[in-house]
C-alpha cells in the first residue's frame, strides 16, 4: 500500500504529510490508542454513519494520524548522520531497519514562488509491505495511530457500500521518529540498547492541543446559518438535510415574534433557540399532524414561560433538560403535565443542573404508571362492620377509576388476613411503606391506629386523611389534634364514602390528575 501527500511542517513546527486517500484504507491499517483516546460514542458513530451515508453536502475536516518512524542505530552500517525526518526533508529516502516500512521524498521545483516564498514542493511516498502490513492489523499492531478522526473512521469501516468504498478524504500524518542505541543505564551499570520513547509524549500533547485549543460553533450557531436561510434552503432541502424538524423548527421560528419577549425562559432560548426546538420536535414527531404540532409547542412555549415567571423555584433555572421534559409534556398529555410540575417542585427536581430531559421522562412515566395504593387504619369495631368498612372503600375506589379510567389506584384490604401465616405486624408496616395514601379512622383512640398513623407521617411523601365518627366525643390526642380530620355518621355509610371521594380527588388533582364529570357515578 503506498499513501502519498506533501511535506511540510505544521505552525513552522511539526513535521507532517497531507494528502488525500481513501477512507476505507485509511481505517483499516490505523487505529485509535487507548491511552489518550476515548471511548467511542455509539450515538455519536451513528450520526456519523448517517452522514457519510445520507448527506448530499458531504464534507469534513482531514482526519489526524501519527506515524513512528523507526530506526535501530545499533545495527552495523547504520548511517547516523541523519535522523530519518532530516533525510525526507533534503529529499532522500528512508528505508526503517526495524520494519519494512519505507518513505520516498522527492522535491519538485516549480517555475514561480509561492505564497509560502517557495518554489518547491516536497511528495513523499509512505510505503507498507502489504504482507507486513496484512499482519500487523491482524495482531492489532496498526502502523498508524488515530489523533483526530476516530469516529469517522471507525464509521466508514463497519458501512459497506460503493459510495464509501470510493470516498476519498483528507488527512494528515503526523511523523515522529523512534531511535534506538546503545546506552549506559546506571541501575545495571551496563551499556544497553534503549528506545528514544520522546514521541509519546508529543502525541499526546498534539492530541490535547487539536481537543482544547479550539471553540467549535454551538449547534444554535450552525442551526440558525441554514434554518435561517429560505434563499438557498427550501423547506424541501431542509428536510433533507435535518429531517422533518428542522422544517418546524423554522415554522416555530416565524410564529413566535420575538423569543426575547418571553422573559421568564429567555435565559435557555436566547441562545439555544432552534437547538431546544429540535429536540422537543424529533420527541413530538408523529403523535400529531405537524401544523397542530408547532402550535401546540408553540402555546407550550408560553405556558412554561408563565410557570417560570410566577414560580419562584424555577426563576433563571438553566436546566435546559427540566425545560425541555416540561414541555414535552405540555404538549403530549397536559394532565401528566401537572403531575410531573408538582412531582419537579415537591422533589427538587430543579436543583438538578445536569439532568437530561430524556432521562427525566423515562423515570417520572416510570413514577407516574405506578399503582396508587390506599392503606387504611381503623379500630376493630367487629366483623360485620369491618366488613362495610371494606365493602365502601372498595366503592370509592371503584368510583375514582369511573371518572378516570387512567388512574391506577388500589386498596389494601382492612383486617383481611388470609392463605399461609404471616407476621401481622411486618404485613402492616410493609403496606403502609407501599402505600401512597394513608386513612387512619381515629375513633375511640384506638392504640394501634395511633402507632400507624405516627408511622406513617414520618414519610413525607405520603398524603395522610385523618377522619372520625360524627358520635365519638373523645378527645383527639395532643401529637395530632390541630390537624385536620374529617368526621362522617356511622350510621350513613354513605357519608364517610363521600368524604374519602372527595379527598383522594382533591390529592390526585394536587398530582396532575383530571376528571370527568362524577354526576352520575
Amino acid at each position: 500500500m503506498i499513501i502519498r501527500g506533501i511535506l511540510d511542517r505544521s505552525l513552522s513546527n511539526q513535521i507532517c504529510i497531507r494528502g488525500f486517500a481513501r477512507i476505507k484504507e485509511l481505517a483499516k491499517v490505523s487505529k485509535a490508542n487507548p491511552e489518550y483516546q476515548r471511548e467511542l460514542l455509539e450515538k455519536q458513530k451513528g450520526v456519523v454513519s448517517n452522514f457519510l451515508t445520507e448527506e448530499n453536502y458531504l464534507f469534513f475536516p482531514e482526519v489526524i494520524l501519527s506515524l513512528k518512524l523507526r530506526q535501530d542505530l545499533t545495527v552495523k552500517g547504520t548511517k547516523t548522520d541523519a535522523t530519518p525526518i532530516q533525510l525526507i526533508e533534503k529529499g532522500k529516502n528512508f528505508n526503517s531497519n526495524i520494519d519494512k516500512i519505507k518513505l520516498r521524498s522527492s522535491i519538485l521545483k516549480q517555475d514561480n514562488f509561492d505564497i509560502n516564498e517557495t518554489n518547491e514542493i516536497t511528495v513523499v511516498e509512505i510505503d507498507f509491505d502489504d504482507s507486513e502490513l496484512q499482519q500487523l492489523v491482524k495482531t492489532n499492531k496498526h502502523p498508524l495511530h488515530r489523533i483526530d478522526g476516530n469516529h469517522r473512521l471507525t464509521a466508514a469501516e463497519e458501512i459497506n457500500s460503493d459510495r464509501i468504498g470510493t470516498m476519498n478524504i483528507p488527512f494528515c500524518i503526523v511523523l515522529f521518529e523512534e531511535t534506538f542505541e546503545e546506552k549506559f543505564n546506571p541501575v545495571s551499570e551496563k551499556m544497553e540498547k534503549i528506545s528514544d520513547r520522546s514521541f509519546e509524549k508529543f502525541e499526546k500533547v498534539v492530541f490535547y492541543n487539536i481537543n482544547s485549543k479550539t471553540e467549535p460553533l454551538t449547534l444554535e450557531q450552525n442551526l440558525r446559518v441554514i434554518i435561517n436561510d429560505e434563499k438557498h434552503f427550501d423547506d424541501e432541502e431542509l428536510e433533507k438535510i435535518f429531517g422533518k424538524s428542522g422544517v418546524l423548527v423554522r415554522k416555530l421560528y416565524k410564529q413566535i415574534e420575538d423569543p426575547k419577549l418571553l422573559k421568564g425562559i429567555n435565559h435557555l432560548l436566547h441562545n439555544n433557540f432552534r437547538g431546544l426546538s429540535k429536540s422537543i420536535f424529533e420527541s413530538l414527531i408523529g403523535t400529531m399532524d405537524n401544523e397542530k404540532l408547532v402550535t401546540e409547542v408553540r402555546e407550550s412555549l408560553l405556558t412554561v414561560n408563565e410557570l417560570y415567571k410566577a414560580q419562584a423555584k424555577l426563576k433563571g433555572n438553566n436546566s435546559e433538560g427540566l425545560f425541555t421534559a416540561l414541555l414535552y409534556y405540555n404538549v403530549k398529555d397536559k394532565p401528566k403535565f401537572n403531575f410531573f410540575k408538582e412531582w419537579v417542585l415537591k422533589h427538587h427536581i430543579f436543583d438538578i443542573k445536569e439532568a437530561r430531559y430524556q432521562t427525566l421522562i423515562d423515570i417520572f412515566d416510570k413514577v407516574s404508571d405506578q399503582t396508587i395504593k390506599v392503606f387504611v387504619a381503623m379500630p376493630y369495631f367487629s366483623e360485620e362492620e369491618v366488613e362495610s368498612y371494606n365493602q365502601a372503600y372498595k366503592r370509592v375506589i371503584d368510583r375514582i377509576k369511573a371518572v378516570n379510567d387512567q388512574i391506577k389506584i388500589s386498596l389494601f384490604d382492612i383486617m383481611q388476613h388470609k392463605g399461609d401465616s404471616y407476621n401481622i405486624n411486618n404485613k402492616m408496616i410493609e403496606q403502609i411503606n407501599e402505600s401512597n395514601i394513608f386513612i387512619a379512622d381515629i375513633s375511640n383512640r384506638n392504640v394501634n391506629v395511633a402507632f400507624e398513623l405516627g408511622y406513617a407521617k414520618n414519610d413525607s411523601n405520603k398524603s395522610v386523611i385523618m377522619i372520625k365518627r360524627e358520635s365519638d366525643e373523645t378527645r383527639t390526642p395532643f401529637d395530632y389534634e390541630q390537624d385536620m380530620c374529617h368526621q362522617y355518621k356511622e350510621n350513613a355509610i354513605h357519608t364517610l364514602e363521600n368524604n374519602i371521594f372527595g379527598n383522594i380527588k382533591d390529592i390526585l388533582l394536587k398530582r396532575g390528575f383530571t376528571f370527568n364529570n362524577e354526576a352520575d357515578v
